[in-house]
């Protein structure tokens, strides 16, 4: 198989994982709630440990977390609290708002189903190190 037709089909297995775990039939919508969870847990992570977690992704979710990433920033630890990380998710400008995710429980099942689903993906030392970067409450939400 040739290198982009693996990356390709990485991909669409990955995504095809988080859509069973968060119950979503539709890609291009998995695709965003995907994007919206990645993104907000880009923003909380030191850049450095982002990079490590990233490199585990298939190639096209690696592209998905550096889409618009400013890794001098650092970390955005003004998101302190599982409520503010799920707002950051619900806010994400590539969502439909009020079709993708309708409400606050929404935005927690579908996180939590992608945090599952990446569980399955990367290496439990590189979660592990993800977590313990996270305030208390948004680690509950990788349980």
């Amino acid at each position: 198989m040739a290198l982009f037709e693996e990356w390709v089909h990485k991909g669409h297995d990955f995504l095809h994982d988080i859509m069973k775990e968060i119950g979503v039939e539709d890609e291009s919508k998995a695709y965003r709630i995907t994007k919206a969870v990645l993104h907000a847990l880009r923003d909380r992570l030191d850049p450095r440990e982002g990079k490590d977690f990233v490199a585990q992704l298939p190639m096209v979710f690696k592209a998905v977390w550096c889409e618009g990433w400013d890794p001098t920033k650092g970390p955005d630890k003004s998101i302190k609290k599982k409520e503010e990380f799920l707002q950051r998710v619900m806010n994400d400008p590539g969502l439909i708002p009020n079709v993708d995710i309708k409400d606050m429980d929404e935005a927690e099942a579908f996180t939590k189903g992608v945090f599952r689903a990446i569980k399955r993906h990367v290496t439990w030392g590189e979660v592990e190190d993800v977590i313990r970067q996270l305030p208390e409450e948004i680690r509950e939400l990788w349980e």
